[in-house]
């Protein structure tokens, strides 16, 4: 939602609403959607970072900024995206799907265009509430549940989920690496991976999940 923004004031001011609200969680770690192979280049970039400079990206303007007041040394990336063998691309299935499941068009369109209108919107915090919401993350498991289905055969999909659930659970893998039992960690993340690492998280017993929804609900 940063991206090639360049932002007015209302839209700074709703983002230093939503920099506030995530800082009253009082962090111990923060992890960013960047392949971790990254971590060096991401580690110059927190070092000479400048918290009065907009960057157009989350990972900074959220992430960076986060760590910085809450003064955590460094920042985890923590995302993989490796190509893995005999993976095919999400189109395939898309375009089975314009010729034999209307439903599933109607829902990824939907999603689409709920997605770019809260892109655009100038309100950061009332998006990102909204984009938290179960009703609003439970459309993108749904999404990806109805895409298990699609196809003559089951190569159409599969192997694109298989790659997809492989990313989040490496995700998992690297966010819950050397955490201590008191660590609160804040994950900057797009939307389409709150439900699965939630899921995720939440199936190990071991942690207790929030989304940022959750946190403003509750605190």
């Amino acid at each position: 939602m940063f991206n090639e923004r360049d932002p007015s004031n209302s839209f700074l001011k709703s983002l230093q609403t939503l920099r506030d609200s995530l800082s009253t969680f009082q962090p111990t770690d923060i992890c960013i959607e960047i392949e971790e192979k990254n971590q060096d280049e991401i580690d110059e970039h927190y070092q000479s970072y400048d918290k009065n400079r907009f960057y157009k990206y989350e990972s900074y303007d959220l992430g960076f900024y986060l760590g910085k007041k809450n003064g955590i040394k460094s920042i985890r990336a923590v995302d993989w995206m490796e190509n893995d063998q005999n993976q095919n691309g999400i189109s395939d299935a898309v375009e089975w799907a314009e010729q034999h499941d209307p439903e599933f068009m109607n829902r990824l369109t939907d999603l689409q265009n709920f997605h770019n209108q809260l892109g655009a919107a100038e309100n950061i915090y009332d998006a990102t509430l909204k984009l938290n919401h179960p009703e609003n993350y439970k459309r993108d498991q749904e999404l990806y549940g109805h895409m298990m289905l699609l196809g003559d055969k089951w190569e159409m999909s599969i192997p694109w989920l298989a790659w997809w659930y492989k990313r989040n659970m490496i995700m998992v893998n690297n966010i819950t690496r050397n955490l201590k039992d008191d660590s609160r960690v804040i994950m900057i993340v797009g939307a389409g991976h709150i439900y699965i690492l939630k899921q995720l998280l939440e199936s190990s017993g071991k942690f207790d999940v929030k989304t940022f929804h959750d946190w403003e609900e509750n605190r």
